[in-house]
């Protein structure tokens, strides 16, 4: 089997594995589940993958790593720093959005804690991603003098709460847009109506 060949059927087999265990959760779903979806023998499945514990694991770090390039396709073209960290949420949570069974059957069986080391490391290239951000804001004057670190943790934090909310309190997601107003714009009524950053302005 050639290089190309094999980075196929692997493919095959992390999306096959996505839906089987997205759509039965972790602990419902075997190998032969896998192997009948992607449309390989048991045999073969396990010339890729040595358990189904393996697999699981590579799943997700694929989604993180897909995760952060959307996030940076949809997100670096922009100049604007306040429409890039309204796009920054609206493709997280559209990302969450499109994997929520599988990050509902993943945490709510394997818990939180799994992967942690793998998982610290996704969140360090996101806190440097938004930093960037939000120092790129301050110098330019479109952001305040804020703690650009302080900022990033809360930003961080809010989105975080939305996958947690996935596992635990769905009828708690909310709107994107709500999300990026507030986060962007606070609470306080500004005198005069002046002074709002909306992020929706036009180039």
């Amino acid at each position: 089997m050639n290089r190309r060949s094999a980075d196929e059927t692997r493919r095959k087999i992390n999306d096959a594995a996505l839906r089987v265990f997205s759509a039965s959760g972790f602990e419902n779903s075997n190998m032969r589940m896998i192997a009948g979806e992607a449309g390989i023998s048991v045999g073969a499945l396990y010339l890729y993958y040595k358990s189904k514990d393996e697999l699981c694991s590579t799943i997700f770090k694929d989604l993180c790593d897909n995760f952060l390039q959307e996030i940076k396709t949809k997100v670096n073209p922009i100049p604007d720093p306040a429409r890039q960290i309204r796009a920054y949420i609206s493709t997280y949570i559209d990302m969450a959005r499109l994997h929520r069974e599988f990050i509902y059957s993943f945490n709510r069986e394997k818990g939180f804690a799994y992967g942690v080391d793998w998982k610290r490391s996704f969140f360090v290239e996101l806190r440097s991603f938004i930093d960037a951000i939000i120092k790129k804001g301050i110098d330019s004057g479109v952001f305040g003098d804020i703690n650009t670190d302080e900022a990033t943790k809360i930003i961080m934090s809010v989105l975080r709460g939305y996958v947690v909310s996935i596992v635990i309190d769905p009828e708690n997601l909310f709107d994107p847009d709500a999300c990026a107003d507030i986060l962007l714009n606070g609470l306080i009524k500004r005198d005069g109506g002046g002074g709002k950053v909306t992020g929706n302005e036009e180039d």
